[in-house]
């Protein structure tokens, strides 16, 4: 059974008799190809749903509560001395979906010197969940001279990951002379 609310002169039936309404002719809802959430306005450009600009987080696991997009720029560290890197640079776009963040990371730097401590990649767009040690993330490329990462460890509730061996070892301050690495995955978030 379909009823019809036009906007002329009522509510029309599957019979086709229409229901006189007080106050027809009645508004018709109208919808852009934008939809908003939240508090955030339906955008009157594109097609989509628009999310708030800050997350308004659902107590429903069933909700999908945030989506953005962006960029970032990774910085690298060293646990206890932070190395002087010589040629450095660093790109990172991110897609956040609900709680699940997707990365890519290109980071190159062509001498490094005085590294000491654990290497990792810090500056991560969002804080990793605190329910498990490490999310790992693929490294997809490296160009590197000295130890060659294979997987890059999310550290939890932190914005940074250490870098792995193959062999299961941590990279150290000064086992990277020169890198060109592409570093891709996606981890969980706390928000």
């Amino acid at each position: 059974m379909a009823v019809t609310i036009d906007g002329t002169s009522g509510i029309t039936f599957p019979n086709s008799s229409v229901q006189a309404v007080a106050g027809a002719p009645l508004s018709v809802p109208s919808f852009t190809s934008t939809i908003g959430v939240g508090s955030a306005t339906a955008s009157a450009s594109g097609a989509g749903i628009t999310f708030p600009a800050n997350q308004s987080a659902s107590n429903d696991a069933n909700t999908l509560d945030d989506y953005e997009e962006g960029t970032w720029t990774p910085t690298i560290t060293c646990e206890t001395t932070n190395p002087t890197l010589t040629g450095f640079s660093s790109q990172g776009i991110y897609v956040k979906v609900g709680r699940l963040c997707f990365v890519n990371i290109k980071v190159n730097w062509s001498n490094s010197t005085g590294g000491v401590g654990n290497l990792g990649i810090s500056n991560f767009p969002f804080t990793a969940v605190n329910a498990m040690a490490y999310q790992s993330i693929v490294v997809g490329y490296n160009g590197s001279t000295g130890q060659i990462p294979s997987v890059c460890m999310v550290i939890s509730n932190a914005t940074k990951a250490y870098l792995w061996t193959s062999i299961g070892s941590i990279l150290t301050g000064s086992a990277t002379t020169s890198a060109d690495w592409y570093i891709s995955g996606v981890y969980e978030t706390n928000q």
